[in-house]
């Protein structure tokens, strides 16, 4: 049975072999998890070493109208930003030809989004009041449709939980960008740079994408119907989160000083630094979910496993930056970022219940259910928007992240209790998972802000010196200590001491 182009035959599994390939298939998805957190990360690392280069090149101005042009792109993509590749990797039995259809899908959505930019240029430029706009717009057309272009082969990396692949092809298209858009900085000392250097990227990634598989795409639109159903879901979760965010940005911008949004914005920058560990394991478990469709009990046992190691991962995380928000703050954005620090310890809020349901919305995508995680973006949304209209006069800006944490908090109820019902886990369940992160990391909370009263005279520096490896200790003891207590379950804390044993254990003698 073919799952992809070139793909090889597989054995069928032994019941001798199950258990073994459990722990494959768990580690293959921790690696995954982990690779991918490395590459956002090196393209994060890229993105700032390009910056600090050439903000000693370029004027500011030149990033700004990029930037603004950027926007523009980025806004008519979003209502085009049908995810036909997350379609193509959730199918347990891919064929070629699905392959093909995903690609011409893809081609399709660039042609599209191209032909609107190009039509519209003139427009926004005139509505920007920015005449240079137009040459730019024109010319950054192009990036969607070279997205479009490239190959659909890639997704197989993914599929075969083959992230490194990935890693080399995304690394390699930064750097390239990077590369080409500093030489154009020195040779033409204006914003073209950066918009070359864009183009080139993309170019790249095509390139790269036909170079690292040997499929080779062509026009096919059979069983593109079914892709559209899918995907029309993903299209309007990425609406929906899109139309919420900009509101709640315009209601902020419209009632309160520029001082207190840029407060605000800084604060959710310096917030979001927790879920840049989280997000990219999504995708991961998208492809490792995918292998187990029809295996029900060890889908959800994955489910649980997985929802549990990102919770003992993500939770810790969000309460740290809450418990150590004024040094890390100070260290980070200087005694200009002092009024940022109630804000970020408002969204950690937020990031700890988004980190809890990381591992759950690759599942509905999975089975098919993608419905679920719009209806749940929708629910946040709408109680984020209907509690920011009472609370923005009563508490002024400061409501705005605690108004997203409500709404996250109805988002996660809708989909715990979806969850619930498809693997029949029920609450105490939940509490089985999510019990001992909670309790670890407010015992957590306590020492982080304990030893901030206690030595109140340290700076930022010393005081993450003595607090971070405080908090480290407690909440990894206190984890380790409730686990025995529980009986040792299966858990994030087995597969840690599995993963640390495996590191201690002696290389095997050569002979």
């Amino acid at each position: 049975m073919s799952t992809g182009p070139h793909a090889e035959k597989q054995p069928p599994a032994t019941s001798a072999s199950t258990a073994e390939s459990r722990g494959s298939l768990g580690r293959q998805i921790a690696l995954s998890g982990l690779t991918l957190v490395l590459l956002r990360l090196s393209v994060r690392l890229i993105g700032l070493v390009s910056i600090v280069l050439l903000f000693r090149i370029l004027a500011p101005e030149d990033f700004g109208l990029v930037a603004t042009a950027m926007i523009v792109v980025g806004f008519v993509e979003i209502f085009a930003e049908f995810g036909f590749d997350q379609a193509l990797l959730r199918h347990p039995n891919a064929t070629e030809q699905e392959y093909h259809t995903t690609w011409t899908l893809n081609t399709l959505r660039g042609l599209s989004v191209c032909a609107v930019l190009m039509l519209g240029a003139p427009l926004a430029a005139k509505l920007l009041d920015d005449p240079r706009l137009l040459p730019i717009l024109l010319t950054l057309a192009f990036v969607p449709l070279l997205d479009g272009v490239a190959s659909t082969g890639v997704i197989e990396f993914a599929r075969n939980l083959d992230f490194q692949k990935e890693f080399k092809l995304k690394v390699g298209q930064k750097l390239i960008s990077f590369a080409v858009t500093l030489t154009a900085a020195l040779t033409l000392r204006n914003y073209w740079a950066l918009v070359i250097g864009t183009l080139a990227g993309r170019l790249a990634g095509v390139v790269m994408s036909y170079a690292m598989h040997p499929f080779r795409p062509r026009p096919s639109l059979h069983g593109a119907g079914e892709v559209l159903r899918f995907s029309s879901w993903q299209l309007a979760n990425s609406i929906v989160l899109y139309l919420g965010n900009q509101t709640d940005k315009i209601a902020t911008q419209k009632l309160f000083s520029a001082s207190a949004v840029g407060i605000l914005r800084v604060a959710e920058e310096v917030s979001s630094m927790v879920m840049e560990f989280v997000w990219p394991i999504e995708r991961a478990l998208v492809a490792g979910y995918t292998k187990l469709i029809g295996q029900q009990e060890e889908l959800r046992r994955t489910v649980l496993s997985a929802v549990g190691c990102i919770a003992a991962v993500g939770v810790p995380l969000s309460v740290a930056l809450a418990a150590l928000a004024d040094p890390a703050v100070r260290l980070i954005l200087g005694e200009k970022g002092v009024p940022a620090i109630p804000f970020v310890q408002a969204f950690a809020i937020h990031g700890a219940l988004r980190s809890t349901m990381s591992g759950i919305f690759p599942l509905f995508l999975t089975i098919g259910r993608p419905r679920i995680n719009t209806f749940a973006t929708f629910l946040s949304v709408a109680v984020r928007l209907a509690s920011l209209l009472v609370l923005f006069p009563l508490l002024g800006v400061i409501s705005a992240p605690y108004c997203l944490a409500l709404g996250t908090m109805c988002s996660w109820i809708y989909v715990w209790s979806h969850l619930n019902r498809s693997l029949s886990l029920g609450w105490p369940a939940v509490l089985r998972i999510l019990g001992r992160p909670t309790v670890c990391s407010l015992l957590l909370l306590g020492v982080g802000l304990g030893v901030q009263a206690a030595l109140p005279g340290l700076g930022p520096i010393a005081m993450l010196a003595v607090a971070v490896p405080a908090c480290v200790l407690t909440y990894v003891g206190s984890t380790l200590l409730l686990w025995r207590l529980a009986g040792s379950p299966a858990g994030p804390e087995a597969v840690f001491l599995h993963w640390l044993r495996q590191r201690r254990a002696p290389l095997p003698s050569r002979a």
